[in-house]
């Protein structure tokens, strides 16, 4: 069963109750419908229900962290199911790298305020066409 209610949603996942909170004001406030989850077999549970635009995932979530959680829907499909921003404390290039490599269209390093979050958020929407196929590397000229 997929729920669809108008709108454009964005999955949210981050174990920081707090960072959680803040964006899902900032997105909800943008006029986004943001479905937030804390742990990484939540944000599975939550993409059987709900079909996002686009996915904020923290690295490091409970339970499974946020490259497991990519690489547990590469193994259903060769493409995410939405343009997705990578976030965590410590990403280094390989971090980076490996996101991409999963899928991610984004990266962003933590701490960040709303408003940078909204404005990726709103890059990859606007450059959204198909999902990015996986396995591709993109330099930003």
């Amino acid at each position: 069963m997929v729920i669809e209610t108008g709108g454009l949603k964005v999955v949210v996942a981050d174990s920081d109750r707090t960072v959680l909170e803040l964006l899902q004001i900032r997105l909800d406030v943008a006029g986004y419908h943001a479905c937030v989850a804390r742990t990484g077999p939540a944000v599975l549970e939550t993409l059987k229900y709900i079909r996002p635009a686009a996915m904020v995932i923290d690295t490091d979530l409970q339970e499974l962290d946020g490259f497991n959680v990519l690489r547990a829907l590469g193994e259903k499909s060769e493409r995410l199911p939405c343009p997705t921003l990578v976030v965590g404390r410590r990403l280094g290039p390989e971090h980076i790298r490996l996101a991409i490599d999963l899928g991610a269209r984004d990266c962003m390093t933590k701490p960040f305020s709303g408003a940078d979050v909204l404005e990726r958020v709103g890059r990859m929407l606007r450059g959204s066409g198909p999902a990015v196929p996986r396995r591709i590397h993109y330099v930003n000229a």
